[in-house]
């Protein structure tokens, strides 16, 4: 049986391939780009080569589909966000291969902050105020009288790309701009304006088959990049009754199947979990499902071929993975935090290195091409981390990109 695997530049495609090659599958992984670090895998039979999706998302698609209609797939396994770009072609990619796909209007009810707080507010659950300016001159109309503090997010994108605490008005505007600035957005898409809620982060994974959770799992970060509030780079599993049933909520009024997520911030004091995000797509946290006793891999083969799968175990409490190269930035700038806390700082690092054994979502000693190939590329794109404004967010996906109709 063969799968065709896109989206190589998400760690979790790097435990997806893992597990589809250990339970017997050929794995064939296509990407736009000749670094795709999860394509270096040594469970991947070939590598197929596509238009990069970043500057060419509709040439991706159309290759992609020749690739998938060619008649050698059984099985195609989107990891990430273009997940979204192919919905949109969802009847060809569903005759051509077994997948678990759902409608782009559905995706875009997670993918779009506004809209999933638009959801959240008809279902009953608790999500921050917030101001979604329509033109320019509405958004400094919002920054002149919104409560502070807030945070200014992109509607369209994940990974806390263009993500910005602000507690100071002089600096909102200012920030608010070099958002909009460096992330080239349309004044049709702009930045959301977000109260901001104070407290721990709440995270969730779902495998979900015609909008019933056969398995998932949630977790609370232990570290994140950047350290004020960002990607998880050590997470630790968790239960929390009162998130997973407003993740069940949403699921089951979307008929959702596949992988989808959800963030919740739980207020301090109040302990009230409000819902700030959602991905309609896999996140590393199934390497951490796996290790706690939950593989979704195999159920989620089961539901893409139209077989119910049976309910998955509920994963234990207490597992801890991370993203090895993100958590190692963590160390070295916990040594710049010093200067003003060094004994907090400390404390910190030991911490860290009281976690070094904790399985890691890419380098492995049975598999270590994914982790060299990831450095390689980090090093290869050091110059605009170093001499432009990129967003390092970015430096792996573009967001807001692909969202739209390609056809169009």
């Amino acid at each position: 049986m063969r799968v065709l695997i896109t989206g190589l530049f998400e760690p979790a495609a790097v435990h997806v391939v893992r597990r589809l090659g250990e339970l017997g599958y050929e794995v064939y992984a296509a990407e736009g780009h000749r670094l795709a670090y999860a394509g270096f895998s040594k469970y991947v039979t070939r590598r197929v080569s596509l238009p990069n999706m970043r500057y060419a998302p509709r040439e991706y698609a159309e290759a992609l589909l020749r690739e998938l209609e060619s008649g050698k797939y059984d099985y195609y396994f989107p990891s990430y966000e273009e997940i979204i770009l192919l919905s949109h072609y969802r009847d060809r990619v569903v005759a051509a291969a077994k997948t678990s796909m759902m409608d782009t209007e559905t995706l875009m009810a997670l993918h779009d902050k506004t809209r999933l707080g638009v959801l959240a507010t008809e279902l009953g659950i608790d999500s921050p105020q917030t101001f979604a300016p329509q033109s320019l001159a509405e958004a400094d109309e919002s920054m002149a009288s919104v409560k502070l503090p807030v945070v200014i997010k992109m509607r369209k994108t994940s990974g806390a790309a263009g993500f910005r605490k602000v507690y100071d008005r002089a600096n909102l505007k200012k920030e608010y701009e070099e958002v909009v600035r460096a992330n080239k957005l349309a004044e049709d898409d702009l930045p959301m304006i977000q109260e901001l809620i104070e407290g721990p982060t709440t995270c969730t994974l779902h495998l979900c088959d015609r909008g019933n959770v056969i398995g998932e799992v949630m977790y609370q970060g232990v570290r994140t990049m950047p350290r004020t509030g960002g990607t998880t780079v050590c997470r630790e599993s968790m239960a929390d009754p009162a998130c997973q049933a407003a993740a069940a909520k949403i699921v089951k009024r979307l008929g959702f199947s596949g992988f989808c997520g959800f963030d919740f911030v739980i207020q301090e004091g109040t302990g009230k979990p409000f819902l700030v995000d959602g991905n309609c797509r896999i996140t590393p946290a199934i390497a951490m499902a796996y290790h706690g006793g939950c593989d979704m891999v195999p159920a989620w083969l089961e539901a893409a071929a139209g077989r119910a799968p049976a309910n998955l175990p509920t994963t234990r409490i207490g597992t801890r993975t991370k993203m090895g190269f993100g958590d190692f930035v963590w160390l070295l700038e916990s040594y710049l935090g010093s200067f003003k806390d060094w004994s907090g700082e400390r404390r910190l690092r030991k911490l860290w290195w009281a976690d070094r054994r904790v399985p890691d979502d890419i380098s492995s000693r049975k598999d270590p091409m994914p982790i060299v190939m990831l450095w390689v590329y980090i090093f290869a794109n050091l110059w605009k981390l170093i001499f432009t404004d990129f967003d390092s967010v970015q430096l792996f996906i573009f967001h807001n990109q692909y969202v739209e109709d390609p056809r169009t």
